[in-house]
Parts: structure tokens; sequence; C-alpha cells
């Protein structure tokens, strides 16, 4: 059974993707997610996830890197997207298992949920040449050349707090997920994530929590005290 979850800030958008998919064998919708929180409360009950372009409480490359690392089996769908094949490149190195254009219809959008689900990809032409250049270009780079040894470097320069942070980030906490969790405020973890980009010179928490793995791996944990 293909267990969905549907999450898009239009409840409208929700709604006609539920009525659809209601109609086909094996395909079993578990709810409709319109924030972040919702999204995160319903998918444990999904093993398939549809993600809109637009999702309050976190950005939609930000949700798929934390899915598929607390979630990795977990398939994941970025749906009505624009033909932007730098864009798609980003949601699959994210973790995004397929796609679904804006301009495509119902009919393929059932085709690519149960072409995820038996672990296929249904990927246009030009996406694929995107693809293949990326991968070039990752296998043509040192596996730390992809940050430097800067970002190495910048690890010892982090406050306790920062470390934190930086753990929470490699765990693929949310920022409302770390505020949580130290018990501060929204604000505040933004203003640490953007000193840790900054101290790592990169550009990305998904960087940056590459840049921790790799430490912990090679070293173990970084320190919390000071």
């Amino acid at each position: 059974m293909i267990r969905v979850l549907i999450a898009d800030d239009s409840g409208l958008i929700c709604d006609a993707m539920r009525t659809i998919l209601d109609r086909e064998e094996g395909i079993y919708v578990v709810g409709c997610a319109r924030t972040v929180e919702e999204t995160d409360f319903l998918l444990p009950h999904a093993n398939l996830l549809l993600v809109g372009p637009a999702l309050e409480g976190e950005s939609i490359l930000e949700l798929v890197r934390r899915v598929h690392t607390k979630q990795p089996e977990t398939g994941i769908l970025v749906v009505g997207v624009r033909n932007q094949p730098e864009m798609i490149t980003q949601y699959v190195e994210a973790g995004a298992v397929g796609y679904v254009l804006r301009q495509e219809s119902m009919s393929t959008l059932v085709e690519k949920i149960r072409a995820a689900h038996a672990g296929q990809a249904l990927v246009a032409p030009d996406v694929v040449v995107h693809l293949m250049r990326r991968l070039t270009q990752l296998a043509q780079q040192p596996f730390i050349g992809a940050w430097g040894m800067e970002g190495i470097a910048g690890l010892h320069e982090l406050t306790s707090r920062e470390r934190e942070v930086l753990s929470l980030i490699g765990a693929g906490y949310s920022n409302r997920e770390i505020a949580d969790e130290l018990v501060i405020g929204w604000g505040t973890v933004k203003n640490h994530v953007h000193s840790i980009l900054k101290k790592l010179e990169t550009s990305s928490r998904h960087e940056a929590a590459a840049i921790y793995r790799v430490h912990s791996r090679q070293n173990g944990p970084l320190p919390v005290a000071a």
C-alpha cells in the first residue's frame, strides 16, 4: 500500500490531489498538511511524501533534506515545481526521489507516485543532463574539498551554543525544533545558524551538517564546553 502524505499550504490543491488519489487502487492518503508542524506530525504514517513548492515554517529544500535525513525510507516527490533543471537537481541532491512539474497532469502525478514507490524515477532528458554534469563536478572534487579546509577549521571557532545548534542541524532538526530542544527563541536560532555558516565559510545548512558529520566520524563529536 502506498501511504501518501500531501504537504502544501494550499487547501484547494491538497483537496484536489486527495480527491484524485483516493480513487486510485493501492494508494491511501494519510492526510493533508499545510504547515511544517502538521507534516512532522503525520509523516510517520506515510511512506511517500508529496510536498508542494510552499509550506509555512521552513523552506522546501530544507524540509526535503531534513525528512531524508531523519526518515530516509520515506520517498519524497516535490510537486508543482517549475521546469528548472538546476533547482530540480538541488531537490534530488537533498533527497527527493522525483518531481512533478506544475504543468503536468494528475495522471502523470499518479504515474510518478507509483514509480517512486517502486524505486524508479521518471526524469526529463534536460534534467538528466544537468544531473550528469553535477555528478561529474562532484567526482572531480576531493570529499573535503567540497567545502575546503577552512570549513573544518571553522568548527573550532564555534561557541558552545553554536556547537549545540550545529549538532542538531546535523541530526536533521529544523530551526523550530532546535528552538524547542534548546528552549530558546526561533530568532535566536536563526542568528546562531547565520553565525555558524559564516564561520564555516559555507552557504547552506546542508553543507554545514556535512562538515560536522565528517569531523564527528574522524574525531568524535565536538565538545559543547567552550
